[in-house]
C-alpha cells in the first residue's frame, strides 16, 4: 500500500491499494500537516468541496478588501469578507472599468465608454422631489453617478493626467482629447486640431498622457511602431501650443520639476543650457525650433511682398519662403550677424535695428519666358499671401539660452498687374 498526496483535497493523505478500485481519505489531525503546527480536536466538522469552482472575471466590478492602517499596524488587505457589501458593478453596456482615480470623498470610474464618479464612505438618500442628500454610512463604495455626455478612456488609461481639479485623457473611439472638470466633459482637441486627432489617434498603438506643471501643459504622446507625435496643451491659450521631438514612456512632476521616462531610464527636463535637446546620447538629436506661418495683410488682393520683420530675440532664420498662386520664392533669410556682408549676391540676412529684426526679400524664382528681367534682379515676391518657416539656429548642434519669438510682419505694396 502507498501513500501519496493528492491535489484537490485538503490536509488529507490518499491511501491506494495495487490495482484496488477503492481510494481512503486518511485525515490529517494538524493544519497542513506542519510539525508542531495546531491539532485538531476530534468531533464533528462541517466539509464542503466545490467540485465546479472556476475563475470569472467582472470587468465591470469593483471589490474592496480589509482597512490598511500602517500607524496601528492594522493589515487586513488580503480579507474580503463576503458576509459584507464588498462589490460595487457599473454598467457593462459602457465597457470594463480601466482607470479608478481617488479624489477628496470621491472614487472616479473611467470606463472605456462612460466616465462616472462613486461616493466613498458615504451614500446619498433623495428627497421627494429628486434632489440628492448625502449621509454617512458604513458603505465604502455608495451612490455611483455617471457624468452627463458618452465619453470614456477607451482601452487608454496611460493618457490619465491630473492637474488640480482638472482630468485630461483621450478617448480613441471618439476621436477626442478631454479635460474633465466641474463643469463636465470638454473637448480640448477642439481648439485647433479636431481633424488631427482624429485622423491620428486611430492609428496610435501607445498614448501616453502627462501634466508639465514647470510649463503648465498637458503633454500626450501618440506613438506607433513607424512614429510618434507629442505635443502640449495650454490651458491659458485655450490651445495646443508646440509639438516636442522627445517619446517619452511616461512622466511626472514632482517638486516642480518635469520628470519623463525612456526605456526605464528616467531624464529630468529644464534644468540644462541645451535647449531644443531631448534625452542624452544619440536617443534625440538636436532639432530646431520651427514655425510656419502666413502672412496676408490684405485678403484677397494680389500684392508684393518687400520685407520680413520679426520681434524676438536673435537666432531666428527664415526658409521656404514662397507665395501662393504665383510660385514666387525668395532666398532664405539667415539670422542677424554682425560678420556677414549683406552685399553678396543671393545672401539675404536680419538686420537689426530698434530692437527688431528685418530684411529685404530677394526674389529667388526661376526665369520665365516673357521675364524682361531676371528673377534675382528684382526685390519682392507676389502673390496673394505668403508662407514662411521660421527655424531656430545655433552652432555645434548646441543651443544655450531661449530663442523667443513675438510677432512677425511684412511691407507690401498692392501689385499694379
Amino acid at each position: 500500500m502507498a501513500v501519496t498526496k493528492e491535489i484537490g483535497y485538503f490536509n488529507a493523505f490518499v491511501l491506494k491499494a495495487a490495482n484496488a478500485s477503492k481510494t481512503w481519505h486518511i485525515e490529517e489531525t494538524r493544519i497542513k500537516g506542519g510539525f508542531n503546527n495546531t491539532a485538531l480536536e476530534l468531533g464533528v466538522r462541517a466539509f464542503l468541496v466545490d467540485e465546479n469552482y472556476a475563475v470569472e472575471r467582472r470587468k465591470n466590478a469593483i471589490i474592496y478588501s480589509g482597512i490598511y492602517n500602517s500607524k496601528t499596524g492594522v493589515n487586513n488587505l488580503n480579507q474580503f469578507s463576503i458576509g459584507d457589501n464588498i462589490t460595487k458593478a457599473v454598467d457593462i453596456a459602457n465597457g470594463s472599468i480601466q482607470k479608478l482615480y481617488a479624489e477628496d470623498t470621491n472614487l472616479l470610474i473611467l470606463q472605456e465608454d462612460k466616465v462616472s464618479r462613486a461616493l466613498i464612505d458615504k451614500d446619498a438618500i433623495f428627497t421627494a422631489e429628486g434632489s440628492p442628500i448625502k449621509s454617512t454610512s458604513n458603505i465604502v463604495i455608495g451612490q455611483i453617478v455617471p457624468f452627463l455626455g458618452k465619453y470614456g478612456i477607451s482601452n487608454d488609461p496611460e493618457s490619465f493626467a491630473i492637474k488640480g481639479g482638472m482630468k485630461y485623457f483621450t478617448d480613441k473611439k471618439r476621436g477626442v482629447v478631454i479635460r474633465l472638470s466641474r463643469d463636465g466633459h470638454t473637448e480640448i482637441s477642439y481648439y485647433g486640431m479636431r481633424s488631427w486627432f482624429k485622423n491620428n489617434l486611430k492609428t496610435a498603438d501607445k498614448i501616453v498622457g502627462m501634466y508639465d506643471n514647470v510649463k503648465d501643459q498637458y503633454v500626450v504622446s501618440l506613438q506607433n511602431n513607424s512614429n510618434y507625435y507629442t505635443l502640449g496643451y495650454d490651458e491659458s491659450s485655450k490651445g495646443w501650443v508646440s509639438f516636442y521631438s522627445y517619446k517619452p514612456s511616461s512622466g511626472f512632476t514632482l517638486n516642480n520639476v518635469f520628470y519623463s521616462f525612456r526605456d526605464a531610464d528616467l531624464y529630468t527636463h529644464y534644468t540644462s543650457n541645451n535647449y531644443n535637446k531631448f534625452y542624452e546620447g544619440n536617443l534625440n538629436p538636436y532639432e530646431e525650433s520651427k514655425v510656419t506661418l502666413v502672412i496676408n495683410n490684405t485678403p484677397s488682393a494680389v500684392k508684393v511682398f518687400k520685407t520680413l520683420a520679426y520681434e524676438g530675440t536673435n537666432g531666428w532664420q527664415a526658409k521656404n519662403i514662397i507665395t501662393n498662386d504665383s510660385g514666387d520664392k525668395a532666398f532664405d533669410v539667415s539670422q542677424y550677424n554682425t560678420s556677414l556682408d549683406y552685399d553678396t549676391p543671393g545672401l539675404s540676412s536680419f538686420n537689426k535695428k530698434e530692437n527688431k529684426y528685418s530684411s529685404y526679400l530677394k526674389n529667388n524664382s526661376d526665369f520665365g519666358n516673357n521675364d524682361i528681367l531676371f528673377a534675382q534682379e528684382i526685390s519682392g515676391i507676389k502673390g496673394m499671401y505668403v508662407s514662411i518657416d521660421l527655424e531656430t539656429y545655433v552652432e555645434s548642434g548646441i543651443q544655450t539660452s531661449a530663442k523667443e519669438l513675438f510677432a512677425v510682419s511684412s511691407e507690401t505694396v498692392l501689385s499694379s498687374n
